[in-house]
């Protein structure tokens, strides 16, 4: 499958749903391919990017917005992300997603067609 579309795939069957559940509906998009994780981090982060481009997703922490652009809100994330030799049980990504509820340093608020905001 292309990027465009499991960034399409992704964005609509995660719609109204946690960081983590990006990420867990990107692992089900990437299930074929081996040795994956470093192409569901791009993939992640590049889908991420679209969703704030166009206004379908914003970043919050603590029911505050991440201000600064788009790339330096990404950063953000990019540096807190936790590296793949850690024996931190907070950093898992893919088991329990601890790293994403209480390490990751923003969550998705979503903005559905009609406007409503879903805080995740």
């Amino acid at each position: 499958m292309k990027r465009e579309g499991i960034y399409q795939a992704v964005s609509a069957s995660a719609r109204g749903l946690s960081l983590g559940a990006l990420w867990q509906h990107l692992e089900v998009e990437c299930r074929t391919i081996p040795d994956n994780s470093a192409l569901r981090k791009e993939l992640f982060f590049g889908l991420l990017q679209q969703l704030l481009n166009t206004g379908q997703v914003r970043l919050a922490s603590d029911g505050v917005f991440l201000t600064g652009t788009v790339k330096e809100q990404l950063q953000q994330l990019a540096e807190a992300w936790p590296q793949p030799d850690s024996d931190d049980e907070l950093d898992d990504l893919d088991e329990t997603g601890l790293w994403f509820l209480v390490k990751a340093p923003a969550g998705l608020v979503w903005t559905m067609p009609d406007g409503q905001e879903v805080w995740t």
